[in-house]
């Protein structure tokens, strides 16, 4: 499609899983849409297309970007690491609060196991929740049950499943696939634990950066040893029990952006009347989080000692699945305006890799006396 470095294409994980999985290391692809077919939301009908076509053995090889020393990325409990290793070697456990979903693991080495048989059929997913949210604010019109799975409280709604351990067979198709990224066959032992596309795509941004290839300026995670922890936390925001919403900052560029965890348990305050049969993190609430992690951005340069945030302005706010006790809420927020006295933010709460709320966030920098400045 035309727009040469500026197109932007979505969807393609499990395209590029299949070329990996494949082993294609020479093609050209043409699209005349941002998106890639989600088609019955597996690899399968991309395979299928490719052994159709043909896959031709050319002259010359492609040297594998190798893993040369052991790199661990840390997000609460999101945990990513890749060692070094002959071939590539994955290893994927996932956890969800649903009925057999607690608890799944699956290790997948290429090129000896065959990515046809082990990992392309295996299916995107989503939640029933997740499902008609999306619907009351006038989104996925056209989707159907057809190219994803449904997982409802009692367990799948468009069953049945086509592995057992589908779910996490699909995340390591999506590991797969986001690895492609880095344009080069992966030599590594990779694992994840709870990660999803966004947690890949910083895993792939080490793994470059440790070759010499990536762009240096851009800043990999904090190690746990650099993180701030809660007792930091509360040297910046006057905020606490039990209105302190933000546990650990793992990654700050002061006035540029913060990235920030908050932990979701059933012992949160307001679960008692949100709801008791149905325990759900108020919208307001996850705002008011992100707010709060907006200043570790804004109040920690020199001169903000004393200094608090009002909210001023809140702005395209959407709130795309619920969060739940047991969650683990990353939000990543960017300042788009800093004044002397006025900052706006652009923020977004992901929980498990995906979206679940994003606004944008005008503060007002204050003086903080008495108690003052506290949003």
């Amino acid at each position: 499609m035309a727009g040469g470095e500026n197109a932007v294409i979505h969807t393609i994980e499990h395209f590029l899983a299949t070329v990996q999985g494949l082993g294609v290391t020479n093609l050209q692809v043409e699209m005349d849409s941002e998106e890639m077919p989600i088609l019955d939301g597996s690899a399968a009908p991309f395979c299928e297309l490719f052994k159709k076509a043909g896959i031709l053995l050319q002259k010359g090889s492609v040297d594998p970007l190798r893993v040369t020393e052991p790199i661990e990325l840390n997000f609460g409990e999101t945990v990513l690491k890749a060692e070094p290793a002959e071939g590539l070697y994955l290893e994927v456990t996932t956890s969800f609060p649903y009925p057999g979903l607690e608890n799944q693991k699956k290790t997948f080495r290429l090129p000896e196991q065959s990515f046809e048989d082990e990992l392309a059929r295996a299916r995107t997913f989503c939640f029933e929740e997740e499902v008609e949210q999306l619907r009351r604010q006038g989104l996925i019109k056209g989707g159907h049950l057809d190219c994803a799975i449904v997982l409802g409280k009692v367990g799948i709604l468009n069953g049945p499943f086509r592995y057992e351990d589908e779910i996490v067979r699909h995340k390591t198709l999506d590991l797969l696939g986001d690895l492609t990224l880095l344009n080069r066959p992966l030599w590594a032992k990779v694992t994840v634990k709870k990660a999803g596309h966004r947690y890949h795509v910083e895993l792939a941004k080490a793994i470059l950066r440790q070759s010499g290839k990536g762009n240096r300026k851009i800043k990999p995670a904090l190690k746990e040893g650099a993180m701030l922890d809660i007792t930091e936390i509360q040297k910046i925001l006057p905020h606490r029990y039990p209105f302190l919403l933000v546990d650990r900052i793992l990654e700050l560029e002061p006035n540029k952006r913060v990235v920030a965890i908050k932990n979701v348990t059933m012992n949160e305050p307001f679960f008692q009347g949100h709801f008791p049969d149905n325990p759900i993190m108020p919208g307001v609430l996850v705002i008011e989080a992100m707010a709060q992690a907006s200043g570790g951005a804004l109040l920690t340069e020199n001169g903000s000692k004393g200094k608090g945030l009002y909210l001023a302005g809140i702005e395209n706010a959407r709130f795309r699945r619920p969060i739940r006790p047991g969650d683990q809420i990353r939000f990543e927020v960017d300042v788009i305006l800093r004044r002397s006295n006025i900052a706006k933010v652009r923020g977004k709460a992901f929980v498990d890799g995906q979206l679940a709320v994003e606004a944008e966030i005008t503060s007002a920098i204050v003086d903080r006396t008495s108690g003052e400045g506290e949003k």
